[in-house]
């Protein structure tokens, strides 16, 4: 959900000795970033500066499985759709605890931090409630983006594992009846 990816592209100039990934499913996003990047590149390389590059990277992918090592990323930011230009609020249903749920996996429990802008404050909220194992909610900022009503949730990972929230699904499961059970 790079869109553009102006939050990495702002963290990348700001705080240079961090690594930012940006990622998005949708491939114009995707290339959106990527020019956005290389423009930033050759504007610096223009006024005359040496340092090569930014630390910050673009991957296609689905938020929902994101290709990062559990436990790897110190904080997450970024823009949840708000079901007004992109998806719908329906499907926010579905897409938001997914998200939420990886968002965790992906976090350094205890360390890991998330901030994140919604409109669809009813259904943020309602799957934020669902999901006190993995995220307290440690403020809340409301904004006014473009005319909407939005806030930004600041989010902190509990200390739970996630291997050990993986385990404890597992086990509730009922167990499959083979064939021979049946």
């Amino acid at each position: 959900m790079c869109g553009t990816g102006a939050i990495p592209l702002e963290g990348a100039m700001e705080w240079p000795c961090s690594y930012y990934m940006a990622g998005d499913n949708n491939e114009l996003a995707i290339n959106r970033t990527i020019n956005n990047i290389n423009h930033i590149h050759n504007k610096r390389h223009n006024k005359g500066s040496t340092a090569y590059g930014l630390p910050i990277d673009t991957v296609q992918w689905d938020l929902c499985k994101l290709p990062i090592r559990t436990g790897s990323a110190d904080i997450i930011v970024t823009d949840m759709p708000f079901g007004k230009r992109i998806g719908s609020r329906k499907k926010n249903w579905d897409l938001y605890p997914s998200c939420l749920k990886e968002m965790g996996r992906v976090c350094r429990p205890e360390i890991g931090k998330a901030v994140l802008l919604t409109q669809d404050k009813k259904c943020f909220a309602k799957t934020l409630s669902t999901m006190g194992h993995l995220w307290q909610k440690s403020h809340t900022v409301w904004v006014n983006v473009g005319g909407l009503h939005a806030a930004v949730y600041f989010l902190k990972r509990t200390s739970l594992s996630f291997n050990k929230i993986t385990e404890d699904i597992k086990n509730k499961e009922p167990a499959k009846k083979t064939k021979t059970e049946e």
